[in-house]
């Protein structure tokens, strides 16, 4: 073999071997993240059982990866969603309101219908006397996707969180000014859990602290 065809012979393994590295680093880096992934889901999971232990685990078993995926697409840390939740229904999939909110997140059937085009038909619930069917919104996963479209739509008009979570609960009127500052301080307990991994960066000089937002909301 000629010198050049070694040479050749040494760079394609070399070439090789840069390859095989950068397909096992790739590798390596997905499973990591699969198993991050799953770390969180289980955490998510086990707070909602910790805040609410009547909770069927496998209504909640796409919840966790729903709400991470949403609160995304909402620009939105998930921990805040998951606030929101817990101030709403005390995180329960079957919680009714006096209006006739359904679910975790205490949609309108009225509201979720706004969003049928964009999310696709739901089940409406049946409330009459001697008939309790909560229908599809009393699934959190659906719970979640018409929330937060409503959520995301509110905040096309309205970006700012405080203003979009107050219209989300009481209306353009805002009738609850509260809720805010009910589902902030829930928020700041969540954020102490480090194992839900919240999306919450530190402040910096020219930023105020959460708390101090919180005590002037």
């Amino acid at each position: 073999m000629s010198q050049h065809s070694k040479a050749l012979a040494v760079l394609a393994l070399g070439v090789a071997i840069v390859v095989a590295g950068l397909v096992l680093t790739r590798h390596v880096i997905a499973v990591a993240g699969e198993a991050d992934v799953e770390r969180l889901n289980r955490s998510i999971l086990a707070y909602v059982a910790e805040r609410n232990p009547q909770a069927p685990i496998k209504a909640f078993q796409e919840f966790p990866q729903v709400l991470v995926n949403e609160a995304q697409k909402t620009a939105v840390d998930h921990c805040l969603i998951l606030a929101q939740a817990e101030v709403e229904s005390q995180l329960r999939h079957d919680a009714v309101g006096s209006a006739g909110e359904i679910g975790v997140f205490q949609v309108l059937p009225s509201t979720a219908a706004i969003f049928e085009p964009q999310l696709g038909p739901f089940k409406r619930p049946v409330l009459a006397k001697g008939q309790r069917d909560l229908g599809d919104l009393a699934d959190p996963i659906v719970s979640t996707r018409f929330a937060m479209a409503y959520l995301r739509d509110i905040r096309t008009r309205k970006p700012l969180i405080k203003d979009a979570l107050t219209e989300y609960n009481g209306g353009p009127a805002g009738r609850h000014p509260h809720y805010y500052r009910m589902v902030m301080g829930t928020y700041v307990e969540v954020l102490e859990r480090s194992e839900l991994r919240c999306r919450f960066r530190a402040t910096t000089p020219k930023e105020a602290p959460i708390r101090t937002l919180l005590t002037r909301a």
